[in-house]
């Protein structure tokens, strides 16, 4: 979500934001669904179970490339390079679009030169990731609750973080930002109509914060 606000803070006044938004949800459940498609039968067809997590990258995955070319290994070795090597790809673009959400912060909260700004968030990116790659090989020994250090940042920051952080921008634009301020945004101070607006503005409100928290309490593993 920070990166959909960041990137959607560099628009043009004349974008249409509602036509945008819909297009990136659709296309990224979209692609969401199809690798779910394809992995997890993959998975299953050679009799492994698709664990979660790194895993599912480094051990479930190599281990159906080489079972689906179990009769040519020259095969299991090519797709699992390619395999890979579009991995780094999409690792890439991802870093930095999370990248450009704190470079943003600082460059315009703190007057940080962007270079700056970059190389303070790589930085300390590079510092916590040192830490979290150790922790699931010398210092895995090391845990919190249970956890090493490595899960305890997947789980505050997908489990706790960003449903919170989905929960309160819902919150917030339906019930506190001024319904004038969301109405230019989304119709381009009314150049073009929004049959859905009224549809918008009830479904932040009532329905994403509840669905939203119960999101929340599931992941949590109260809600069974």
């Amino acid at each position: 979500m920070g990166c959909l606000c960041t990137y959607a803070s560099y628009f043009s006044k004349d974008t249409n934001l509602t036509k945008t938004a819909f297009g990136v949800g659709v296309i990224d459940t979209f692609v969401a669904i199809m690798a779910g498609f394809i992995i997890f039968p993959a998975a299953f067809s050679v009799g492994i179970h698709p664990n979660a997590g790194p895993s599912l990258i480094f051990i479930t995955l190599p281990n159906v490339f080489q079972k689906a070319f179990a009769g040519i290994p020259a095969l299991s070795y090519i797709f699992s390079i390619m395999f890979y090597i579009l991995l780094a790809l999409a690792t890439i673009t991802s870093t930095i679009s999370l990248h450009e959400v704190s470079t943003a912060y600082l460059r315009e909260e703190y007057g940080f030169t962007r270079g700056r700004a970059a190389k303070i968030v790589t930085g300390g990116c590079i510092f916590l990731g040192v830490f979290c790659s150790l922790s699931l090989g010398p210092l895995k020994g090391f845990t919190i609750f249970g956890l090493n250090l490595f899960s305890i940042f997947d789980f505050v920051t997908a489990k706790i973080m960003l449903p919170a952080g989905g929960f309160f921008i819902a919150i917030f634009t339906g019930w506190y930002l001024d319904k004038k301020i969301i109405w230019e945004e989304i119709t381009n101070n009314g150049s073009f109509k929004v049959p859905i607006y009224k549809t918008y503005i009830f479904v932040l409100k009532f329905v994403a914060p509840i669905a939203i928290f119960f999101i929340f309490i599931n992941e949590l593993g109260l809600l069974k």
